[in-house]
């Protein structure tokens, strides 16, 4: 079976995910493994159909941190590894769950290949067809996911979690004493991280990686590296050995490390709390607690993880302590989706596309597929892009219009590295008539080009992630802005009504004096002359 072990039931790596799920069985003999974020805001309703869940497909080099730290091109880049990422979307999308799809292969530990949603070659290049059951594959994955998250032992997930809790909570002590200690070393650090990257990205441009390959002379110290309590894993061969389990009250253990890492942290959020999306993702030794990244990094990393166990702790509280409440009615079949492809993920998008056109136009009978197409709310192209020449974006005045009919919400966000980059024409070319072509047959669709200033290089292309995050959140506060707003104009308006009333009756009992006297309303008249008089001079 496609996908490696499913011995293990998870690996958590935080107390609010992200656990591993292995091996989750889809469409026939397709598996992948699966990386998943519960969310840490509950939605004020029950339904099913109310929640929503994040599906992200990522690019080349992505994997877990582990394996990203067996390969040289891959260090330089362990931040953006796809557990990070799943840490990324939570913040970006409190309310849903994030389900972050690794890829099926990972060809010379760096090419990613989604062969269970599209056929492809050694190095990840596609070839679409009609119809690869993509759509299909995404379903059962999403069904057999529920039933593997609610078939774990609460006690199992407690126990791991609470541990992972407690080793956060130090971590986070740790680093945000050594960061509030060391500012000038902080400084230092930030700018030789800087040049670094730089370095590394421009250098990167004679290579193959999502179109450009990652540059090879990029290191970071082995200190750095994650070590999971239960043993490294790699592509090809993911570890089999489960955590015994205890039982004990993890949940008081849970909610207990959970508090002390946001009061340990909290002083060191708050100086940070006005960049949440940047270099908010935290990799630690967990047998040495040396941090990961430079100093710079710490304190913002101790504060995005307190905030978020913080959030986590309240809700908690909120649901009778109990921290597994996103397992109640959980079917994330039956959510609403978001699809996001990042880089080479943007293929599996791509794929869809194609399936969607067949499903419309071929099998238009098939409910069961077109329920899954209602449920597709938004579809997000992040700097999409891959090794071949062609079919980097979809170009099919066909299958554009079959999207357009679906009705979802259409976004692209893109760099500079990928839509002007001379070396490679076509995909300038081809963004251009994806997003025009759209925009004519009437789509809703949304195009953000980000650091249009700043030079084209690898790194830049990573940090569309972080871009991107920081839109969606952006956009959360002005949608909640505006409900206040509607709120004091409400208010307003009842105010205004109230006044109207008082007055429409002062003139009614006003009308019905002068009724009943019409001699004191000719001397009121005349009282009132001379004073409009005086106005007007």
């Amino acid at each position: 079976m496609l996908g490696g072990s499913s011995d293990r039931l998870c690996t958590p790596s935080t107390s609010a995910g992200p656990f591993r799920i292995f091996s989750v069985a889809g469409f026939q003999n397709r598996a992948n493994d699966i990386v998943y974020c519960p969310p840490i805001i509950r939605q004020p309703t029950q339904n099913v159909e109310d929640s929503t869940a994040v599906v992200y497909f990522g690019g080349d080099v992505q994997d877990f941190p582990e394996s990203m730290e067996t390969n040289r091109d891959s260090r330089g880049y362990m931040k953006y590894n796809l557990e990070n990422s799943a840490i990324l979307l939570r913040e970006a999308f409190p309310r849903s769950h994030i389900i972050v799809v690794r890829p099926v292969r990972m060809e010379f530990k760096t090419f990613s290949c989604f062969d269970n949603f599209v056929r492809g070659n050694n190095a990840g290049v596609p070839d679409h067809t009609p119809m690869n059951h993509a759509l299909q594959h995404l379903e059962k994955l999403l069904q057999n996911l529920s039933q593997r998250l609610i078939s774990i032992p609460e006690n199992e997930i407690l126990h791991q979690a609470a541990q992972a809790a407690a080793a956060a909570a130090a971590v986070a002590a740790a680093a945000a004493a050594a960061a509030l200690v060391s500012s000038t070393l902080t400084n230092a650090s930030t700018d030789t991280s800087s040049t670094s990257s730089t370095n590394t990205c421009d250098s990167g441009q004679e290579m193959d990686i999502d179109i450009l390959q990652v540059q090879e002379n990029v290191t970071v110290d082995a200190d750095g590296a994650v070590v999971f309590s239960q043993g490294s894993t790699t592509s090809g061969n993911r570890g089999s050995n489960s955590e015994s389990v205890q039982p004990s009250t993890d949940a008081d253990a849970l909610l207990a490390a959970q508090s002390t890492a946001t009061s340990t942290a909290t002083n060191a959020g708050q100086q940070n709390v006005t960049q949440p999306n940047n270099d908010n993702m935290q990799h630690f030794n967990s047998t040495n607690n040396e941090p990961l990244t430079a100093q710079s990094q710490q304190l913002q990393q101790s504060s995005s993880s307190a905030i978020a166990n913080h959030h986590h702790h309240q809700q908690c509280n909120q649901t009778n302590n109990n921290p597994l409440w996103w397992r109640e009615n959980l079917n994330l079949d039956k959510s609403k989706l978001i699809l996001i492809g990042f880089s080479k993920g943007c293929v599996v998008l791509n794929q869809f596309i194609y399936e969607f056109h067949y499903l419309k136009t071929l099998t238009p009978d098939d409910s069961t597929m077109i329920r899954l197409l209602s449920r597709i709310k938004d579809m997000y192209w992040l700097d999409g892009g891959h090794g071949g020449q062609k079919n980097t974006w979809i170009t099919s005045r066909s299958l554009l219009e079959t999207l357009t009919r679906i009705g979802m919400n259409i976004h692209v966000h893109l760099t500079p590295y990928q839509v002007q980059d001379d070396r490679r024409p076509w995909i300038r070319k081809e963004e251009k008539i994806f997003t025009d072509l759209l925009r004519r047959l009437g789509a809703n669709i949304t195009r953000h080009l980000h650091y249009d200033s700043q030079t084209a290089n690898l790194m830049t292309h990573f940090e569309v992630l972080q871009a991107f995050c920081q839109h969606i959140h952006n956009q959360n506060q002005q949608q909640q802005q505006p409900q206040s707003t509607g709120q004091q104009q409400q208010q307003q308006t009842q105010q205004q009504q109230q006044q109207q009333q008082q007055q429409q009756q002062q003139q009614q009992q006003h009308q019905t004096s002068q009724s009943s006297s019409p001699a004191s309303a000719q001397n009121s008249e005349k009282h009132q002359q001379p004073a409009i008089v005086r106005e007007e001079k």
